[in-house]
């Protein structure tokens, strides 16, 4: 390893003091290092920020930082090491206490690199965006209740009536999907779930998908008010209105987002002491 970019949530309060150990730890280490500070804004260019002979990109920040980050530099296949300066922080690698432990494991080689799936997300045939983590459609505005159709492979599976769905990848199940009740996949493994979001329904339940399967979701036209909408929000950044009739086909991308892992840390002791700790 050579050379790596630190991208530093511009918004995190430790994370300008963090930069610097880092640039200081490089340095003694002999690897060429720059910062980029992530703003969340359109101008921020990925492309422009890492360079093409980058090996990985150190991520400062919460998930949400990661997952932006791993999905922008997936077609480049540039892994990401998360420091998690957010609350649960699934995707880290690390925690800020032991920082430099953690990135001498890295330099030594001790990790593995995860590939996780993505989807494409296309609206009313067109293509929309890339999706790291979930695709979520949601009531807008004053809306009430909407009806979104489910179908996979062009069958019908069900209607929900309720606040909306997720559809999501398995690094995506520990999000959202989680909070709404769906189940938590290993994060390598191929699949997609799709999850009600406070179903008016007892007997309304979530669906866990092959990889290679094709969903759709149709807005309902049940609503009467024009300002009644949809949202579709994919990553947690980049939404779009819908109203009645508009669709959604969500698939699995062939490209890839990559995660480093510590071959200390497993998925399994991540996810009980995260759970451990919010219960």
């Amino acid at each position: 390893m050579k050379k790596v970019c630190i991208i530093a949530n511009a918004g995190k309060e430790a994370a300008a003091e963090l930069v610097e150990r880092l640039l200081h730890f490089f340095h003694e280490h002999r690897l060429e290092s720059n910062v980029c500070w992530e703003d969340f804004s359109e101008q921020f260019s990925y492309d422009e920020a890492v360079s093409e002979d980058t090996d990985c990109a150190i991520v400062l920040g919460g998930d949400g930082t990661m997952i932006r980050a791993a999905a922008k530099l997936a077609a480049r296949r540039i892994p990401v090491f998360g420091i998690n300066l957010g609350h649960l922080g699934f995707l880290a690698s690390a925690e800020q206490n032991g920082i430099e432990t953690a990135l001498l494991q890295l330099l030594s080689g001790q990790y593995r690199i995860e590939e996780r799936m993505m989807l494409k997300v296309f609206v009313n045939g067109a293509e929309f965006d890339t999706a790291l983590n979930d695709v979520v459609v949601s009531r807008s505005g004053i809306s009430r209740i909407i009806g979104i159709h489910v179908l996979v492979n062009e069958n019908r599976v069900s209607k929900y009536r309720g606040d909306g769905v997720i559809v999501a990848t398995p690094t995506g199940s520990t999000g959202y999907n989680l909070s709404a009740g769906g189940p938590v996949v290993v994060p390598t493994t191929q699949a997609i779930l799709v999850t009600p979001i406070c179903p008016h329904s007892l007997t309304a339940r979530g669906i866990v998908l092959a990889s290679e399967d094709r969903v759709r979701l149709e807005i309902g036209e049940e609503r009467t008010a024009p300002e009644e909408e949809a949202l579709v929000t994919v990553d947690g950044w980049n939404s779009r209105r819908l109203s009645a009739r508009d669709r959604l086909e969500i698939c699995k991308t062939e490209e890839k987002a990559y995660f480093i892992r510590l071959n200390d840390r497993s998925f399994f002791d991540l996810l009980h002491k995260k759970l451990e700790h919010q219960g």
